[in-house]
């Protein structure tokens, strides 16, 4: 295939010079005919010359037998000699083959009619002479004689010359015509083969001028095949990521002096060795030859893919790499290069990355959600009334200090999901449970913006297979969108579409629209259709960005219908799901508290006072907290006090909150136990833990409810109070 490309592209750079060339060898073709032609027209031309010329002297023949007949006719009439009529008998016998001699050579050719009258002119003299000799032999000399005086005989002698003059003469006027027949057929030869080496000439020229062309083009891309080869040879040496050239086999041609110091060792020594023994774990025997057969059948997308593996240096050393290999189609076959790049630098980048974004999480997610929860419980009333005028700006700190916990969160979040971190627990979901709780969650958020939410019901049994968390973080972005940009009193409905395999979530509302020219970059991150919507709106510009992010990775799709001035309709599909049992929906597990006057008593656990006393506050009159700033006044708390439940955070000064499990257990084996922490803990709960909370993405609320519920139902359950 590659040999009929190149004959192809070679055919089209130079199909000048090829019609140049076939072009010649017609024009040589077409003079060698010419030039047979004119062979095979003087070779006809002489021997017609020739033809005339014995015609025309058979035809001399004729006369002079007749002349030969007469003259022995007239010898034997005077003499009466018979030695007279000799040349007479042999000039008889001889005269039919030179008539048919001549219309042989000449044919009859326009001349039949004379020749047929000289035939019988000839017949008319030759009885004549008959008779006069039979009467000279039967001795009437005299009468022969008186015959011969008559002059008959002269007459058809006469006769014989003028037809036989007539006949030659028109045998060379044809001569004549003949040959300038052939005159004229060389001259067109001549004219025709003068016209043929003229252009045989030019094609010639051109020919010599596109050989030169082509020469100079030559020597022109040789100069910058050299240049190329230069510079390539020169970006190979001096690359900082190593490059190693391998054969079909996975053995090394060559490398650049990146790639020898890269793993400590001179280059030749690499050379003609597989490159598996560069790896910290050698591949199999052939596992490289096959990978490398089938990078080379497979398609151009999927060059050039990069794969991360354990390197091993000459001192034993290993260090992670990155490989991308690639196939290079040479002329006498395929060979392929592998670029090799040392990525510790950046394993240790992304680790202080890592370590970075957990402080973060830690330090600014803990003091947040104190300051929010105590400005929450403050503009609640837990603190007892407030001037009106305090009252405003506790408002407005508690609101943009809930704005700053979401910027926060979505920052982590987009950071998660771009370093692959996210993690999902995929699992069958009942849509129905799971929207009512997202319209639970934002009925705050559209309370303040005076925007109902309105879920339609949900056919039973519609599921789709997804992780909790996520898709809950999924609707609730699309319904806090949406009940931003929707005119106050404008409801917002959430609407599920059952599909070909597949559920459409549809949240619909009757805002402003999108802008055209904001739709192509809507779900980038930072995205706003105004610079003033993040100032006007709030939010960070994330939200969509992540829900795209998500539910490309739940295996879905998000796509949205707009109309300006009518609103915006947001669709998310995800693979629908079988659901292994009939999921009760929420409130049904819920339990209310029992009308004991005692309330249940909870231990809380964290390093953080501020967060300690913002989630005392928050189970005011819920339940008795027992707040403890470390995890050693915990453990002998636990000794002392019989628990209804506990609130654990997880990185503290003295140790770990889940060291705390096994204790708590052992006291009360149905103990519910919450995690309540800033750090990401993704997935289903740890062993002997209840229930994750991350800080800042659960509210106080959610935590106060999820404890008490789950005390509530371990009550319920017999699990009895304190």
């Amino acid at each position: 295939m590659r040999n009929a490309a190149s004959w192809q592209r070679a055919m089209a750079a130079n199909w000048v010079l090829i019609v140049t060339g076939a072009g010649a060898l017609l024009i040589l073709f077409f003079l060698s005919l010419a030039t047979d032609r004119g062979f095979e027209q003087n070779a006809r031309l002489r021997q017609q010359v020739s033809d005339s010329y014995d015609a025309r002297a058979a035809l001399q023949g004729v006369l002079t037998r007749h002349q030969d007949i007469e003259l022995g006719q007239r010898g034997y009439v005077i003499t009466g000699d018979p030695e007279f009529l000799t040349p007479y008998r042999a000039a008889e016998a001889r005269i039919d083959a030179n008539f048919d001699l001549f219309e042989k050579l000449a044919g009859n050719d326009g001349q039949g009619r004379l020749i047929d009258e000289l035939r019988r002119t000839s017949v008319q003299k030759r009885r004549f002479v008959a008779r006069t000799i039979d009467l000279v032999e039967s001795g009437r000399r005299d009468e022969a004689v008186r015959l011969i005086a008559s002059g008959e005989g002269k007459r058809s002698m006469d006769q014989i010359r003028v037809l036989i003059s007539k006949i030659s003469e028109a045998e060379r006027q044809k001569l004549e015509e003949r040959t300038a027949a052939a005159n004229a057929a060389r001259e067109r030869l001549r004219d025709r083969t003068f016209t043929l080496q003229i252009g045989l000439i030019l094609l010639l020229a051109l020919s010599a001028i596109l050989i030169g062309r082509s020469q100079w083009a030559r020597k022109k891309a040789h100069r910058r095949a050299r240049d190329l080869a230069a510079r390539q040879e020169a970006i190979f040496d001096s690359a900082k990521d190593g490059m190693i050239v391998l054969n079909p086999s996975g053995s090394i041609e060559s490398l650049n002096p990146s790639a020898a110091k890269m793993f400590g060792v001179p280059s030749e020594s690499l050379l003609r060795r597989d490159i598996g023994s560069l790896f910290e774990i050698a591949p199999d025997r052939g596992q490289i030859e096959t990978f490398l057969r089938r990078l080379k059948a497979n398609r151009k997308e999927s060059y050039g893919q990069i794969q991360e593996f354990v390197g091993r240096r000459q001192n034993g050393a290993t260090f992670p790499l990155e490989v991308s290999v690639s196939p290079v189609h040479l002329a006498d076959g395929t060979l392929f290069v592998a670029v090799i790049r040392d990525i510790s630098d950046r394993r240790e980048v992304e680790q202080m990355k890592g370590e970075f974004v957990a402080t973060v999480s830690h330090e600014l997610r803990t003091p947040l959600t104190s300051i929010a929860g105590s400005l929450g419980l403050i503009s609640g009333g837990a603190a007892g009334e407030i001037p009106p005028k305090a009252a405003r700006l506790v408002e407005i700190a508690h609101s943009n200090a809930a704005r700053l916990v979401r910027l926060i969160n979505d920052i982590l979040d987009i950071e998660k999901i771009e370093a692959g971190r996210m993690q999902f627990d995929l699992r069958p979901l009942a849509l129905g449970p799971l929207l009512e709780a997202a319209g639970h969650q934002t009925a705050g958020f559209a309370g303040e913006y005076g925007v109902p939410v309105h879920i339609e019901p949900v056919a039973a049994g519609a599921a789709v297979l997804a992780d909790e968390d996520r898709l809950m973080q999924v609707v609730t972005n699309l319904l806090s969108n949406a009940i931003k940009f929707s005119r106050r009193g404008e409801a917002v409905t959430v609407r599920v579409t059952p599909l070909d395999r597949r559920y459409r979530i549809s949240v619909i509302d009757r805002g402003e629209g999108i802008p055209e020219s904001f739709r192509s970059r809507i779900f980038g991150k930072f995205a706003q259709a105004d610079a003033s919507d993040s100032r006007q709106k709030g939010g960070t510009g994330l939200g969509l960005s992540i829900v795209r992010e998500i539910v490309v990775r739940l295996g879905g799709s998000v796509d949205f219908e707009s109309v300006e001035g009518a609103g915006s309709i947001f669709h998310v599909d995800l693979p629908a799901a079988e659901l292994p049992a009939a999921v009760p929906a929420p409130g049904e597990t819920e339990a209310p508290l029992p009308d004991d006057p005692t309330l249940p008593v909870v231990l809380h656990v964290d390093d953080d006072p501020d967060m300690l006393a913002v989630v005392a506050s928050a189970f005011d009159g819920r339940a008795a907290i027992h707040s403890t700033p470390s995890v050693a006044e915990a453990r002998a708390a636990i000794r002392r006090t019989r628990y209804d439940a506990a609130i654990l955070d997880v990185g503290m000064l003295d140790g770990c909150g889940t060291d705390l499990v096994a204790p708590l257990r052992k006291r009360a084996p149905a103990l519910p136990v919450v995690l309540f922490t800033a750090q990401e803990v993704d997935g289903a709960p740890k062993d002997g833990i209840d229930l994750v909370l991350v800080k800042s993405r659960a509210s106080l609320d959610t935590l106060v409810r999820e404890v008490t519920d789950r005390i509530g139902a371990k009550r319920a359950n017999g699990g009895g109070g304190k």
